[in-house]
């Protein structure tokens, strides 16, 4: 007797299609990869793709994504983010992990503090806001 393999949880078995559009609520228990245009709200405990054509206007909640198209609205990661060069990203991030290749864009905001209510501040990748306090005479 054979056991079928257990799916891969990062494994991608939906992909929608580019000249496709779903606009509503979406939940998913496995990998989607998005080609279309996705705008609403997704939920999902794997991974989520946006290809090189895929348009996402929405709020999501998710383990993971990679992005390569575009992206509006707010991502809440529970593992991490990933902007590849191609990736365009306007809006909020809230992951533990946040990957950003050179020629990719990002901007509003991210927080990758582990509490879920900690407050969005406003800060650049790889810079820390300086500390009041320790302003020297003349900054």
């Amino acid at each position: 007797m054979q056991f079928k393999k257990r799916k891969e949880v990062d494994e991608i078995v939906s992909i929608l299609g580019e000249g496709t559009e779903i606009t509503g609520e979406v939940s998913l228990t496995s990998g989607l990869r998005v080609e279309g245009v996705v705008k609403g709200k997704v939920r999902s405990d794997t991974i989520l793709v946006i290809g090189a054509s895929g348009k996402m206007d929405a709020e999501i909640n998710v383990r993971r994504i990679s992005i390569d198209g575009e992206f509006r609205g707010t991502i809440r990661s529970s593992e991490r983010v990933e902007i590849h060069k191609d990736g365009k990203v306007f809006g909020e991030i809230y992951t533990p992990c946040l990957i950003i290749e050179a020629g990719a864009l990002f901007e509003g905001r991210c927080n990758m503090s582990e509490g879920k209510d900690a407050d969005v501040k406003d800060t650049a990748i790889g810079v820390k806001p300086a500390d009041p306090a320790r302003r020297t005479a003349g900054t």
